[in-house]
């Protein structure tokens, strides 16, 4: 009988990239075993052409979140469906159990899967648990192959394209009424935490300083919400495009696969560039580099030095005098001098 392993890693996306080195070495130790992964559903476009993986078993924790104090009613029907799946991951008797994120709502599928071995990370009472802080993620997550007797395989991380990819790309640029040139540069400048993204007349200003280097097309890239703003950062300048929402997880990660370099924010595009080792400027400001920076080897990272305030990790609500200063103060000459002494 294969060893049976189950994997928790619920969200979020960069965090589920994050995992695939571990995924690799395990499948290189234990070649015959079965994984199976407890995820979110926004994380299956990162993990479903994944050869080491054997079964998903799917939540949808943004809509748990989002639902699950509406009323009385949304409660009730949250956690019966939350109960629900830890039921079906119970059916299964798994030799070895790893909760990788560490919360909560992720660490009750470990207590209450039937595994032989169980290991968390953090702190937990009556589990083998792997506590790691300040630094980054992708060591700490391989930290947990000590406890299974397995080798790392290094930490280059995997992101699994279907081999149809190409026509869904074209597909969706063909659908947006958009050319895509053979060379571009790629910008992601959003976040989903405000004090991480770039201001739009910060976007500008580097854009102006790529076109004193070049004319190379650049593409600006965001989820729909950002329709506007993005807008405003692409307004005025020649072969400057936005794709606010024209593409879904696979194909971005095409687009920036083939991107000549790229420049973006902490965000989930920033660890999609790292997977490729696309040429890759990334910029910080609220969050640490140490924890979740790139470590691809065409990768540099950007902050504004001696800030008090820097990895301060607010989401929201800069409290610094000047707004947003560890990212408007950026110097896009640094920036740009950079990325051109990649490319």
């Amino acid at each position: 009988m294969p060893i049976k392993i189950l994997l928790i890693k619920q969200t979020s996306l960069g965090d589920v990239l994050h995992m695939t080195p571990l995924l690799r070495a395990i499948k290189k130790c234990f070649s015959e075993c079965e994984i199976d992964v407890v995820t979110d559903k926004r994380a299956l476009g990162i993990l479903k052409n994944n050869p080491y993986i054997n079964k998903f078993y799917v939540l949808d924790i943004y809509r748990y979140e989002r639902d699950m104090f509406k009323s009385p009613r949304y409660f009730f029907s949250v956690v019966s469906e939350f109960i629900s799946h830890i039921k079906i991951v119970r059916k299964t008797k798994y030799d070895i159990a790893i909760d990788l994120q560490g919360l909560e709502r992720s660490v009750i599928f470990l207590y209450l899967a039937k595994a032989e071995k169980k290991y968390a990370k953090g702190k937990w009472l009556f589990l083998k648990s792997n506590y790691y802080k300040d630094i980054n993620a992708i060591h700490g997550l391989m930290s947990f192959l000590d406890f299974i007797d397995c080798e790392s395989d290094g930490t280059g991380l995997d992101f699994f394209l279907p081999s149809d990819i190409e026509s869904k790309f074209n597909e969706k640029i063909n659908d947006a009424n958009v050319g895509i040139e053979k060379d571009y540069i790629v910008m992601s400048p959003f976040s989903r935490w405000t004090t991480k993204d770039l201001p739009i007349e910060k976007a500008k200003e580097i854009i102006s300083v790529i076109r004193k280097k070049s004319d190379m097309q650049i593409i600006v890239s965001a989820t729909s919400d950002y329709k506007n703003d993005l807008e405003n950062i692409v307004l005025g300048f020649d072969n400057v495009l936005s794709l606010a929402g024209v593409l879904d997880i696979e194909t971005l990660a095409y687009l920036i696969k083939n991107a000549k370099g790229m420049i973006a924010v902490d965000s989930f595009p920033m660890h999609i560039a790292s997977a490729f080792n696309t040429p890759l400027i990334a910029l910080f400001g609220a969050t640490s580099e140490k924890r979740v920076g790139p470590l691809s080897e065409n990768s540099s990272v950007i902050r504004l030095e001696n800030l008090p305030c820097a990895m301060c990790y607010l989401r929201k609500n800069c409290t610094n005098e000047s707004k947003y200063k560890c990212m408007n103060d950026l110097d896009s000459e640094k920036i740009i001098h950079t990325l051109f002494n990649f490319l």
